[in-house]
């Protein structure tokens, strides 16, 4: 089982170098979906959750084998929690200047009326509201509606983000990206020094 561990670490590295190289490579922010960091982070709790249920079988005393059915409870109602708040759009390599603007050049394209108030705006043409939180000193930041809205609204209002960072010369927040590439290469060899260690 311990032989499937460097390909978990192989496959975050390939997130992290993904999502850094094409913000640093296309000189552009990047904007994706949610939930795919959710699955980053089933990848990253898997090794624990492989572990504890590999030592299911093994005679233990009575509190550690409580520990090792605890474990995995609480990760496995951690990933629960995580799937419910990874909703909208996660962006990288964005400012909030810049990234203000595009939204506000999404909505206006999309003949989406709308009152802004600080970290919400409000849809009024459909009764919505969008949830903007942007950490603009190291260039991230996630839009997902407030409530249940239209996937394939805010979908649009992604495409009209994008379009904005497309049609203008907009220099990328590339802290995170490069933070990205870091770790994507430091996985790998992470990858590489558990693969030589069970071989």
């Amino acid at each position: 089982m311990n032989s499937f561990f460097p390909f978990i670490f192989v496959a975050m590295s390939f997130f992290f170098l993904f999502i850094g190289i094409k913000v640093v490579l296309s000189k552009k922010p990047l904007f994706i979906p949610s939930r795919y960091f959710f699955v980053f982070m089933v990848l990253a709790f898997s090794p624990v959750l492989i572990n504890s249920f590999t030592m299911f079988s093994k005679e233990m005393s009575g509190s550690i084998k409580i520990m090792f059915y605890i474990s995995p409870l609480i990760i496995i109602s951690i990933l629960v929690f995580q799937w419910f708040l990874m909703k909208g759009y996660m962006a990288i390599g964005i400012s909030d200047d810049s990234f203000r603007q595009a939204l506000h050049f999404s909505l206006t394209k999309n003949n989406l009326p709308f009152e802004e108030q600080l970290s919400t705006i409000t849809l009024t043409s459909i009764d919505a509201n969008l949830q903007v939180a942007i950490q603009s000193w190291v260039g991230t930041g996630q839009i997902k509606f407030k409530k249940s809205g239209d996937p394939k609204i805010l979908s649009e209002i992604v495409t009209g983000i994008n379009q904005y960072y497309s049609e203008n010369d907009i220099k990328p927040n590339n802290i995170t990206a490069v933070f990205y590439i870091v770790t994507g290469i430091l996985m790998l060899a992470l990858a590489a020094v558990t693969f030589n260690m069970i071989n």
